[in-house]
């Protein structure tokens, strides 16, 4: 029992640590740290996993709001819209109320959710009786769908990439159909490509490429900690519901999150604090709520989610017989304490960020592209299959490059859901 609760806290503390990686670089984000420790997540348990995921999933939201604001730079992709407002904090006040009101606002709106969660589980419970293959096959088609629409490209590219994802899941042999798809005969081939290698090379080299010439518009203006930004509870409490709707939706969660507040709050009110706390209330909520579609009926709604699906299916995981009251109260300690971390992390500690933004970050991409392909080498040699992985990298990292400035998201998500989207669309005939 003392090493399994010992494990559960090794996980929560690693997901911490990367979720304020993942909240400082940007371009980086929760995927392609996953994809960075790969190895390791491929140890951990099924409650081990989600503790991690969680962890991190939030613990980003919390740190990505402060360079967002001292430094115009969006370290977590749903804090674009306190880079927008970041331009107009002119004066230490008003930055010192962005940084705590953002680092409040954030506590208040995931520790309600929790809260609200845990006392309904028994509701949730019966939500999860719902799950069947039509609604299953609905949601994962939506996923698709809103993917595509929140790529931020033309319509055709995302769903030309999205096909070109079905298409790559495709090579190998096809249980469905009992027959190979191009193989030519190789050996290899008939257990698919490489999962982690299409990842590294089609998606996260080509968004840290992407991200390459960032820089930060460091300011002179200083800010003071022990400000405390009194936050309006009836005003925290609408945003923090607006975050937990929206980050159930497919695709966009907590992007979607913090733009709609961002939204609303423009009608409201000119003061780029309170906008900015509004935004960052509701991308924290929003965090939480995106993982009940996974934990309720196994559809993941982003792609690191997807990921996380899948490691959790390799360790045996059926959401039929899965212990949901048992889990939301796991997360519930968990996140609690992990909420209480995050908020001295985006307040107090927030002075520390400016260490790491002296650094030079076209050093510290480098340092992730070898580190991503040091993963490519290392479960090659584990799965003894070194050569194939090189060859099959070498392949596709050209294709990645040339991808670079298009959102591969689609592509990505496409692969991973290609075979639980496809065994349920064979069995929908047969229940309709």
């Amino acid at each position: 029992m003392g090493h399994y609760l010992n494990m559960l806290w090794l996980s929560a503390l690693l997901g911490i640590l990367a979720g304020s990686i993942s909240g400082l670089i940007p371009g980086v984000g929760n995927f392609v740290i996953m994809l960075l420790l790969y190895p390791f997540l491929g140890s951990l348990s099924i409650n081990e996993l989600i503790i991690f995921y969680s962890s991190m999933a939030t613990i980003s939201q919390y740190v990505g709001s402060v360079p967002a604001t001292i430094y115009g730079i969006p370290g977590e992709s749903s804090s674009y819209p306190t880079v927008l407002e970041s331009s107009k904090l002119s004066t230490v006040k008003q930055v010192s109320n962005a940084i705590s009101g953002s680092a409040f606002g954030s506590f208040v709106g995931g520790v309600v959710v929790l809260l609200v969660c845990y006392l309904l589980v028994d509701y949730l419970e019966l939500l999860k009786y719902m799950y069947s293959t039509k609604l299953l096959t609905f949601l994962l088609i939506l996923a698709c769908v809103a993917i595509c629409l929140s790529s931020g490209d033309k319509l055709l590219t995302s769903v030309l990439l999205l096909v070109a994802g079905f298409c790559l899941a495709s090579i190998g042999y096809n249980s469905h159909y009992s027959t190979s798809i191009l193989t030519f005969n190789n050996m290899y081939l008939y257990a698919g490509l490489p999962f982690e290698v299409v990842l590294i090379s089609l998606f996260a080299i080509p968004q840290i490429l992407q991200n390459w010439n960032t820089k930060s518009k460091i300011s002179n203006l200083a800010y003071n900690i022990g400000t405390i930004y009194i936050i309006n509870p009836i005003y925290t409490g609408f945003y923090t519901v607006v975050g937990f709707i929206c980050g159930l939706v497919p695709g966009v969660t907590t992007i979607l999150s913090s733009i709609a507040a961002y939204n609303i709050s423009s009608y409201f009110t000119k003061d780029p604090v309170k906008r900015i706390v509004a935004s960052e209330t509701a991308n924290n909520a929003g965090a939480f709520s995106l993982l009940l579609p996974l934990l309720l009926f196994g559809v993941p709604i982003i792609a690191s989610e997807a990921l996380l699906l899948n490691l959790i299916e390799q360790k045996g995981f059926v959401i039929s017989s899965f212990d949901l009251r048992g889990l939301v109260t796991l997360l519930s300690i968990n996140l609690l304490l992990v909420n209480v971390i995050g908020l001295f992390i985006a307040w107090p500690l927030s002075k520390y960020v400016k260490y790491f933004y002296s650094l030079n970050l076209n050093i510290v991409f480098t340092i992730f592209i070898l580190l991503l392909i040091a993963v490519v080498m290392y479960n090659g040699y584990l799965n003894y299959s070194l050569s194939y992985n090189i060859i099959v990298f070498t392949i596709l990292l050209p294709i990645g490059y040339v991808l670079r400035k298009v959102n591969t998201l689609p592509l990505i998500f496409a692969f991973i859901v290609n075979d639980k989207l496809i065994d349920n669309l064979l069995r929908l005939p047969h229940i309709i």
